[in-house]
């Protein structure tokens, strides 16, 4: 893992709980955006951050979110 990417993948399996999940299968459809914020809100490396960062922060969990979301409907089929 890329130094860089520590806190974003630190902050990602902080949240592993916080998914949505739809249908009577209960497939994950994505992050509980507010819960998410509510629970990296509450990490110091995330919130001593500037602001620009924060907003990487956010861009590299969706990056996450969508790599689980693929590999889950792959593995789904």
């Amino acid at each position: 893992m890329q130094p860089a990417n520590q806190l974003i993948v630190s902050l990602f399996f902080t949240c592993a709980t916080q998914w949505n999940y739809a249908g009577m299968a209960g497939v994950r459809v994505g992050l509980n955006y507010q819960a998410v914020d509510v629970r990296i809100s509450k990490i110091p490396d995330y919130v001593e951050l500037p602001l620009h960062l924060q907003s990487d922060v956010w861009q590299g969990l969706a990056v996450m979110e969508r790599a689980c979301l693929t590999v889950w409907s792959e593995q789904s089929k």
